[in-house]
């Protein structure tokens, strides 16, 4: 929390706290705590003139600078000012602090003893000097209450700060970890790519310069349209095409891809890079790239319901589930799918009959 705002939060506090008092007296539901009579003075006149009865002349029978005035002046400083003002710091820069970064009974003991005894010594120590103005009991519990409730004022202003540097930290971890993942599959595709290219150069150069050509878009997808949280599904879609067409570019089998889209992508966001790399590592275990649609890449998109389908063909010689369940890209998915998509989404990964399915429910909800 910035400091500006802590200014701001704890002189709202204490500003409340005698409005809200001048408040009721004004209104007539309390006693008449700055010896205030005359209900039909505005509020801001109760306000003003309860300051100046507490702090400019308060014994009004004595002159201004008389040792019985300066008196009171210093207990009403000391009750009204000092002593809340101690008790609401105690907590807020020291108990507190100590109960939240270890939450155990010994700390506990040193602020309960405060609020026990402090109070009683407080008050004792005042009727020595006949500074209390009502009943030894009286004083006693009212002193309890403003222990008490500035204790808890304090507690509360501590926790809350604690709360929002919590989230604050939290937040931030979170965009971080998302970058850094995020970081790991861009490169881990860019260089799946760079290697093909460097294959092409040897055997067909104008392949190769369609190839890069490609790869230009690509890349300029992933530079300047994916430095953001949420990215339009049309453009994820669009990017994914463009990807599988360079891919196809290398094999002789015109129709080893069938990507499908039923719905409407329209408006949708997700985030972005969230597909290819499963889409990357179809091409990549497909052990039979000559078959037609030995890969069938979907989507399904019904309202906020986004139903992704990746199917290639694998030989179970190279062990391809135990590949993809550890490799870098998909593992780095599953932890975005955790930190962005959590409780709306479901991801199914498996073989049969060497076939590899890839089944990916995302539920959005930003349009």
């Amino acid at each position: 929390m910035r400091t500006t705002v802590k200014v701001t939060l704890h002189l709202c506090f204490w500003m409340l706290i005698p409005l809200t008092i001048s408040f009721y007296n004004w209104a007539g539901q309390a006693d008449s705590f700055f010896g205030l009579e005359n209900h039909s003075k505005n509020f801001f006149q109760i306000v003003f003139e309860g300051f100046g009865s507490l702090f400019i002349h308060p014994d009004k029978g004595s002159m201004i600078w008389s040792l019985s005035n300066l008196t009171l002046i210093f207990s009403y400083l000391i009750a009204y000012v000092v002593f809340p003002a101690t008790i609401f710091y105690l907590f807020y820069g020291f108990f507190s602090p100590e109960i939240l970064k270890n939450r155990s009974r010994k700390n506990m003991i040193l602020p309960v003893l405060f609020i026990l005894l402090v109070p009683f010594a407080i008050i004792k120590l005042l009727s020595l000097f006949t500074l209390v103005a009502w009943s030894f009991l009286y004083s006693l519990s009212l002193t309890y209450v403003i222990t008490v409730f500035f204790a808890i004022s304090g507690f509360f202003f501590c926790l809350l700060e604690h709360w929002i540097g919590m989230q604050k930290l939290a937040k931030e971890n979170l965009q971080s970890e998302l970058a850094l993942l995020k970081n790991q599959i861009n490169p881990h595709f860019l260089f799946n790519t760079l290697n093909n290219i460097d294959s092409l150069i040897k055997s067909n150069t104008d392949k190769a310069s369609e190839t890069l050509v490609k790869l230009s878009d690509i890349l300029r997808y992933m530079i300047y349209d994916t430095n953001v949280a949420k990215v339009k599904l049309a453009d994820e879609i669009r990017h994914i095409e463009s990807y599988v067409e360079l891919q196809k570019l290398q094999f002789a089998n015109t129709q080893l891809v069938s990507l499908k889209v039923e719905g409407n992508p329209a408006g949708i966001m997700v985030a972005p890079m969230l597909f290819i790399p499963f889409v990357e590592n179809a091409f990549k275990h497909c052990t039979d790239k000559s078959r037609p649609n030995a890969i069938q890449i979907s989507f399904t998109i019904q309202e906020k319901q986004i139903l992704f389908e990746s199917v290639n063909i694998s030989g179970r010689s190279q062990k391809i589930n135990k590949d993809l369940a550890s490799g870098v890209g998909l593992n780095n998915v599953r932890r975005r799918l955790e930190l962005i998509y959590s409780g709306s989404h479901s991801l199914d990964i498996k073989e049969e009959n060497n076939t590899f399915f890839v089944t990916l429910s995302v539920t959005t909800h930003e349009h």
